[in-house]
């Protein structure tokens, strides 16, 4: 799957949708999991990433292994990695703190026109839950 979306909060439903229907034949909650963190990803990507009307483009990928998932903005920085837990991170930092609940590889990186981030979820025997 790949879409190219405007910058703008309206479009994120339709990432939702396309994203649940690309995996339909994912286990439920491994979907809802990386539903979930594609569309955090590509609310970052749309809110605080692209700007003067540039695009968003999400590509989503379902392999033996895994599913891949991918947002290019057209920002100039990459978000600060968070660690630590909800609590102290305050109001930043929370949506990366989420995406490494949801999946296993999240990767920030800048690239040429923006910055891409890339989720990573293994597909196989059930993540045990972080704590």
């Amino acid at each position: 799957m790949e879409l190219s979306i405007p910058a703008a909060p309206a479009q994120l439903a339709a990432v939702r949708r396309a994203a649940r229907s690309y995996l339909h034949g994912v286990a439920g909650e491994v979907a809802d999991d990386v539903v979930l963190a594609l569309h955090e990803a590509a609310s970052n990507a749309v809110l605080h990433g692209s700007s003067s009307g540039q695009p968003v483009k999400v590509v989503l990928r379902v392999t033996e292994q895994c599913i891949e998932a991918s947002v290019l903005d057209h920002g100039q920085h990459p978000p600060a990695p968070a660690d630590g837990d909800a609590a102290e991170l305050g109001t930043h930092g929370r949506g990366l703190w989420l995406l490494r609940g949801l999946v296993d590889e999240v990767r920030i990186e800048r690239v040429r026109h923006g910055t891409r981030v890339t989720l990573r979820r293994c597909l196989g025997p059930p993540r045990a839950l972080a704590h």
